[in-house]
């Protein structure tokens, strides 16, 4: 575990320095974007992947150049987008803050009113911070494209199709930031009180790394994603479904699962083969528990 966290230090870098360059303006925002395109360009692989079930609306997305941004209400993950309120620590905070150093003594009436009013503050605030979830589109995609786990998971049991994406490309063509996922066990969670970073972009802040945070649990999946609040995704966001499907750009190859049935195959292979997109099909090794990608036609194979 501690390689694993060793070898991912740049991505807690990255990680930084993007929640930086979407929350700041001027010359911190700029700093945090060269900084950013350092990493990406020095250190994130050049692609990304997105497991997709063997499904006619799934393709369909791929073939427009489109990808679904879903809220983080319909994912699998109960703890997803989750912010803890550390009512305890903000509540001490905010006695410090009483004027000419004055202190209230604990239990007594003035401390309770307190209380109680900083409690109902903090409360409206864990109803906004909840809502959230139903209020943003998030769409995932990982480092990898031979999980086993991922390809049961999301990819209907092999049968589906993975596709790859130029990561500098997704940034440089749409103007999306993917972010690596950071896994650890703590959640996030609010715990100060200062009133002008709560006004300004320390909310938003937090928003961004619950969004970007997960459970060790999943770290197999090596997860960056690309965050789209309501605001972005504008009349394209579908109220009753709670999420958006908007423009995306052109695969760069496109993996078959192992398990993929022939019409569906032939399917991909038509769309690939009229839009020189190259083509793959995993094959079960014969030895281990593992994938191996086999071409079945590549137009434009990059060294």
């Amino acid at each position: 575990m501690e390689e694993q966290e060793k070898e991912d230090e740049w991505k807690i870098k990255l990680h930084k320095e993007l929640i930086t360059a979407m929350t700041k303006d001027g010359e911190e925002k700029e700093n945090a974007s060269i900084k950013v395109g350092y990493y990406y360009k020095c250190y994130a692989q050049a692609s990304l992947y997105k497991y997709y079930s063997d499904t006619p609306e799934k393709l369909d997305a791929v073939k427009n150049n489109k990808m679904w941004y879903s809220a983080p209400c319909n994912f699998n993950d109960v703890f997803d987008c989750d912010i803890s309120i550390d009512k305890e620590k903000i509540f001490n905070e905010a006695l410090k803050l009483l004027p000419d150093n004055r202190r209230i003594r604990p239990r007594s009436k003035e401390w309770k009113d307190s209380k109680v009013t900083i409690n109902k503050i903090l409360e409206v605030l864990q109803v906004e911070f909840d809502s959230s979830k139903d209020t943003v589109g998030v769409s995932c995609l990982s480092e990898l494209d031979d999980s086993l786990l991922m390809w049961a998971h999301y990819a209907n049991n092999h049968r589906g199709f993975c596709v790859e994406y130029d990561l500098m490309e997704i940034n440089n063509v749409l103007k999306f930031t993917a972010i690596p996922v950071i896994y650890s066990k703590e959640k996030t969670c609010f715990n100060f009180f200062d009133l002008n970073s709560i006004e300004n972009e320390g909310l938003f802040k937090l928003f961004i790394q619950s969004l970007s945070s997960k459970s060790p649990e999943w770290s197999y999946e090596k997860e960056w994603r690309i965050i789209r609040d309501q605001g972005a995704c504008g009349d394209k966001w579908n109220a009753e479904k709670k999420g958006a499907l908007l423009e995306m750009i052109r695969p760069n190859s496109i993996i078959l699962g192992c398990a993929a049935k022939p019409d569906f195959e032939q399917e991909i292979k038509d769309y690939c083969r009229s839009n020189e997109i190259n083509l793959y099909k995993m094959e079960k090794d014969k030895l281990q528990y593992r994938l191996n990608k086999k071409a079945i036609f590549e137009f434009n194979k990059k060294d």
